[in-house]
């Protein structure tokens, strides 16, 4: 593990398959340094989150990596009270290895960025009003950084699978900061060789708190009636979302019927439409050739009657020379002359 063992007082208590982390009432809670917002509220299965890059070139390396090795310290303690106790909790015995794949982590990564989710409790309309300003600063803004508070609540048991439960309780936008820390960001940006000093003045301004004492007896009875509440919201939420994942398989398989129905569909309709439009082309081509047929039985008819008629004209012609010749011999045959 690592040298948090030594001063970790804080308790595992098993209660219906969740197991919540806490010292009395109090519960285990961290300071971040102030982190790159990628989504100030993300909704996801029936929870807000608030994403944050773990972005480790504002506040220097060693900040982050402090924060990081928090996170990664509880997810490593956590783990090894489960092999101790799953068989007594959960009835099986599981090793540190079939854990690791069982358990979500809080950190993720994609395309090379690494970030964590925050659950935001819908419950607390100061912090979810907070985070409506928040989340239009973004909006207006590439680059909007805050420092959190976190506390880790647990791990919930669904599905076979564990997921570490980290809370926010407060955060710190540095743009309410911005004239005591408006010169240390451009530093940070544009000139790498002063991160040192940068550190040292991001730490005088940052507000570090990593435990916090509840100072009074009817706080910590409002706390726990808050997470009474919270055990049964979340029971109702688990039945929800599994009728909703149920239903929601019942309507794919109706979307994936319908679509194959309508492709089945389109695919009839498209063979009918290419043979209306063979059949069509067909009828085109004999209505052509019976045109075409009937314009050469035109013209040979021509033909034949041009021919005919100039033979009748011709005969004519004869019939005509050879009357004037007979009637001109005949004229001159009267007159006692022959005329050859």
């Amino acid at each position: 593990m690592n040298h948090y063992h030594d001063k970790f007082d804080y308790n595992f208590v098993f209660e219906d398959k969740y197991i919540y982390v806490k010292k009395n009432d109090q519960k285990y809670q961290i300071t971040s340094p102030y982190l790159k917002v990628l989504k100030a509220k993300h909704e996801f299965k029936n929870k807000n989150y608030l994403i944050v890059q773990l972005d480790q070139d504002l506040d220097v390396d060693e900040k982050v990596e402090h924060f990081i090795k928090k996170i990664r310290y509880m997810d490593e303690y956590s783990k090894a009270i489960l092999v101790n106790n799953s068989k007594n909790w959960y009835g099986k015995k599981w090793d540190i290895y079939t854990l690791d794949s069982m358990t979500r982590y809080p950190i993720d990564e994609q395309k090379g960025i690494f970030y964590m989710k925050i659950i935001i409790d819908k419950e607390d309309k100061d912090l979810n009003q907070r985070i409506q300003t928040l989340e239009k600063i973004v909006e207006n803004s590439n680059e909007v950084y805050i420092s959190l508070e976190t506390y880790f609540k647990g791990l919930r048991w669904s599905r076979e699978v564990f997921t570490e439960e980290w809370y926010l309780c407060d955060f710190k936008i540095l743009e309410e900061e911005k004239d005591e820390i408006e010169e240390l960001l451009e530093n940070i940006i544009f000139k790498k060789d002063k991160e040192n000093v940068i550190l040292q003045e991001v730490k005088n301004i940052e507000k570090n708190s990593i435990f916090k004492e509840n100072e009074n007896i009817e706080e910590s009875k409002k706390v726990k009636e808050n997470e009474e509440k919270e055990e049964l919201k979340e029971k109702e939420v688990e039945e929800k979302e599994e009728k909703e994942e149920v239903e929601e398989v019942e309507v794919e398989e109706v979307e994936v019927e319908e679509v194959e129905e309508k492709e089945e569909k389109e695919e009839v309709e498209e063979r009918e439409e290419v043979e209306e439009r063979e059949e069509s082309e067909k009828i085109k081509e004999e209505v052509e050739e019976r045109e075409e047929s009937e314009k050469i039985k035109t013209v040979e008819k021509k033909s034949k009657k041009d021919k005919k008629n100039k033979k009748d004209k011709m005969d004519s012609d004869q019939s005509v020379s050879s009357f004037s010749s007979k009637k001109i011999k005949k004229i001159f045959t009267l007159h006692g002359k022959i005329i050859k």
